[in-house]
């Protein structure tokens, strides 16, 4: 499609008209003549009006209005913050709209711009986050939190720490009461034995038992700290760090040749005057 001022058409018809009238006031003309110069000017007419009609619509347009200081990607190519200076001009296809804004869920919409005189208007709703439901997720499960807030590696770490220790402290649990009931049947065994040989290897066994078993305890211990260690340092992560909200407008789109997204490769959206109009919401 090629782009052509409104402006620059109107006056080349304005300065072609006047010079086709001046001639036929200087000149004296036949019947023809004046005939074929009224053609002329007629055939000159229409034919501008078509050119002005083709290249009126010469590019679809996109709309786009939401928070203010989200910042805006289309199809991974980033076009300002929210407010946007003006519409953007873009080509005929599927575009893909991202917007980001810290305290918010991320935005992510598909739009399709069907042809050149296609117009859409799309408003952004981001969801706020709520710091609330960041910290008290995470005493269901540690990581939860994180995961709400879009940090899976930090969410990852603190699911990975209270699965772990939960899991070592049930293993150690039940090695804890496997190494007591030994230890109270060789307890009942010490007590009962008579000869000098089994009172010491009884003594022997039970001590050992007994050990084995604080072991555990301690293991279980240790696994429930970990647990609970992940919950609470996994709710002051998300009490500390939760995203503040940045608002204001940052900078417009970046003007200049744009072969992905613009119909033509300006930058320049006021240039360009559109035929048709169809609104999508």
């Amino acid at each position: 499609m090629i782009r052509i001022s409104l402006s620059i058409w109107v006056r080349s018809i304005y300065n072609l008209l006047r010079n086709q009238l001046e001639d036929a006031k200087t000149m004296t003309y036949s019947l023809r003549n004046k005939i074929r110069i009224n053609l002329r000017i007629n055939s000159l007419f229409l034919f501008s009006l078509l050119c002005l009609t083709t290249a009126t619509a010469s590019a679809a347009i996109l709309e786009l209005s939401g928070p203010e200081g989200a910042s805006v990607t289309i199809n991974d190519r980033a076009r300002g913050f929210f407010p946007l200076e003006h519409p953007l001009d873009l080509g005929p296809g599927n575009y893909v709209v991202q917007c980001t804004l810290p305290g918010h869920k991320d935005y992510r919409w598909e739009v399709y711009l069907a042809d050149e005189s296609d117009w859409q208007r799309l408003h952004v709703r981001m969801t706020p986050m709520s710091r609330r439901t960041a910290v008290m997720s995470n005493i269901l499960f540690a990581g939860l939190g994180q995961h709400y807030l879009d940090k899976p590696t930090k969410g990852w770490f603190f699911n990975i720490a209270e699965a772990g220790g939960l899991l070592t402290a049930m293993v150690a649990e039940a090695g804890r009461v496997n190494y007591r009931q030994d230890y109270l049947l060789l307890q009942e065994k010490y007590d009962s034995a008579i000869n000098q040989n089994d009172l010491a290897y009884y003594q022997e066994q039970t001590e050992k038992a007994f050990t084995d078993m604080e072991d555990m305890e301690q293991l279980r211990d240790t696994g429930l700290l970990v647990a609970g260690g992940a919950i609470v340092l996994s709710m002051l992560d998300a009490l500390i760090f939760f995203p503040s909200i940045e608002a204001g407008p940052g900078p417009g789109p970046a003007s200049g040749t744009d072969p992905e997204l613009g119909a033509s490769g300006t930058g320049n959206y006021f240039t360009t005057v559109h035929a048709g109009i169809k609104l999508a919401f």
